[in-house]
């Protein structure tokens, strides 16, 4: 096995990363920068597996790059503990630093074969404040600590629970009374390797899904990029960077989804190149990556991803040259059950503890409001994103580029209103999935219906209008979202040095996940049906639910399981964003605005 670095400078950056990465922990230092950017390091070493076309551009081949990485580590190192090997920092190092290796000695071929000339750099310029902007408005939400919402909880947790454990496959001691975990393993697959590697305290990756957010924006600059120009992909990198529903996603803090949806852009690439020109071996191998590593990431992202593929797949079998198009697909498919066995059985072990699906009934109130997804696109880009589908629709019976974009939307669309025909998903969270089929199709429609020197302009002012809508709305977003204030972790605080050893405590749905990393004890949460995945839940929030309201059953259980007190938000929302009712059993021992401890009246 020869392995040559010449005409691998993005492969050169992965080695020096995992040298020096690695000198400094032998030398007893860490950098959790370094450490991150380990992780991320094996897209740059993997880049020849990215579409020939992407790689014209280096600024496309660096953008996609990360993406590529967080996936390929992901799957390695889900892989890596199913059979059996410990997540310690140093098999963590092995591990990517070998898939650095194989990737530089078994990929023949350039990073990237384009040149920086001065359309590229124009692009890479636009790239970048497309980023800034982007990150201010992400800053927005996510500055400071804690980050709003309720669920960056469980992942610290998890996390934590990694790096102590090393291993995936392990019991949540603190939720619903001690559970396995269930999360999606993705985005635990890498925030856990990460606190073992860099030794960093476990709150650290709470901020983790910022990095997840720029990945957005790059990917989706390097779609657009390859298939229709410079112009195009910067504006729909600073489109997707720049709508505020791509903020309030930041808020409630949905990191497996958001880390999911960094990848579809390439996906969508990958799909595109196979339904029109064909993907070379090396290619239909980074697809493949992509494919299991959106399984790793959010279970709902992947039966998008696989229902995308369908109708395109079938969609050009039905006019494409369908002899390829099947040679490619069964090439991809093969790839991709080669490589992911691993993933297969921890998510195949994590459904074991289920205990099946709810009723799409229990989701019913948490359908998509127009008028809502209308205001998080803002009403300016919402007009245009309907025009611009109306275009591309028309365009797309003499322009096959579009199919996989417009079948994307329309499954975003279909899943949203899914309970017509009673198909249980999260209706609501479809809306997440919206800026990453129509940033794509307002830039298009702009670069195809004006010319360069007016499309840049009323793109950029589209832009910056759509920003300064989201600005005050990421504001907004934080302060709604904003539980874990400092009076309220004063209260959590207090409460858990008064706590016995394994003590529970009982909370509403806004401080479920929160209590079981900032007090660290069993919580009995009283979720919403509609917050449920596992089935096997439900039983225990109308448990917790019972306890809040102080009825008969509620105070038999409280004092079966010596809950002594509950924790509660007052202002506090269900799932229509309607005030929950609040606790009627108890005394207040600690109050602020966005906590109330309860101290349960101990008769019966």
């Amino acid at each position: 096995m020869r392995i040559t670095l010449e005409g691998r400078p993005l492969g050169t950056i992965a080695v020096l990363l995992a040298g020096i990465e690695a000198s400094l922990a032998a030398a007893g230092a860490h950098a959790p920068v370094l450490s991150a950017a380990l992780l991320l390091a094996p897209g740059l070493a993997l880049a020849p597996l990215l579409p020939e076309r992407l790689r014209r551009s280096p600024t496309a081949t660096v953008a996609s790059a990360p993406a590529l990485g967080a996936a390929a580590s992901s799957v390695l190192l889900i892989s890596a503990s199913s059979v059996g090997v410990p997540l310690t920092g140093t098999a963590t190092r092995l591990c990517v630093g070998a898939l650095i290796v194989l990737g530089i000695a078994l990929l023949r071929g350039p990073d990237y074969s384009g040149r920086l000339d001065r359309p590229a750099l124009y692009g890479a310029l636009g790239l970048a404040a497309a980023v800034v902007l982007g990150l201010v408005l992400e800053g927005r939400v996510l500055h400071g600590s804690p980050v709003p919402g309720n669920d960056w909880a469980k992942y610290v947790l998890y996390a934590d629970e990694i790096r102590r454990h090393h291993s995936l496959l392990i019991d949540n001691p603190f939720w619903m009374l001690g559970v396995p975990f269930r999360e999606d393993p993705g985005a635990p697959a890498l925030y856990g390797p990460f606190l073992a590697l860099s030794d960093a305290p476990a709150a650290t990756v709470m901020h983790g899904i910022w990095i997840f957010a720029v990945l957005v924006v790059l990917s989706t600059y390097a779609y657009a990029r390859t298939l229709w120009g410079e112009l195009a992909a910067v504006l729909a990198a600073a489109f997707v960077a720049a709508v505020p529903t791509s903020q309030d996603i930041l808020g409630w803090h949905g990191l497996a989804n958001i880390a999911a949806i960094s990848l579809l852009p390439l996906i969508l690439l990958y799909l595109t190149l196979l339904v029109t020109s064909g993907l070379a071996l090396g290619e239909a191998f980074g697809f493949a990556v992509l494919l299991v590593g959106v399984a790793a990431m959010h279970r709902l992202s992947l039966l998008v991803t696989l229902l995308t593929l369908a109708a395109t797949l079938g969609l050009a079998l039905a006019f494409r040259d369908r002899s390829r198009i099947l040679r490619d697909t069964l090439r991809v498919g093969l790839l991709a059950a080669a490589i992911s066995p691993g993933v297969v059985y921890d998510l195949v072990t994590r459904a074991h503890s289920f205990g099946g699906t709810l009723s799409y009934r229990f989701y019913l109130l948490d359908k998509v409001a127009p008028v809502l997804t209308a205001r998080d696109l803002t009403w300016l880009f919402t007009v245009l994103a309907i025009a611009s589908l109306v275009l591309l629709v028309i365009r797309s019976r003499r322009d096959p580029r579009l199919w996989s974009l417009l079948t994307f939307t329309t499954v975003v669309v279909a899943l949203a209103y899914a309970w017509i025909v009673h198909v249980p998903v999260s209706y609501f969270r479809m809306v997440y999935f919206l800026p990453v089929a129509v940033a794509p199709m307002v830039a298009i429609a702009l670069v195809r219906t004006l010319p360069a020197r007016l499309a840049a302009p009323a793109g950029a002012a589209v832009a910056l209008v759509v920003a300064a809508f989201a600005w005050p709305q990421a504001g907004n977003v934080r302060d709604f979202y904003g539980f874990a204030s400092t009076a309220s972790l004063r209260g959590a605080d207090a409460l858990a040095e008064r706590l016995r050893p394994g003590e529970v405590v009982v909370t509403d749905r806004c401080w479920s996940f929160l209590s079981t990393w900032l007090v660290h004890t069993r919580t009995l949460p009283a979720l919403e049906p509609a917050d449920i995945q596992p089935k096997a839940e439900l039983r225990r929030a109308r448990q917790a639910r019972a306890v809040l309201d102080g009825t008969p059953p509620g105070r038999r259980l409280a004092r079966r399981l010596g809950i002594r007190y509950a924790l509660a938000d007052p202002t506090c929302t269900d799932i229509r964003g309607h005030p929950i009712r609040p606790p009627t059993s108890g005394r207040p021992v600690f109050v602020s605005q966005r906590l109330i401890v309860l101290r349960l009246a101990p008769r019966g």
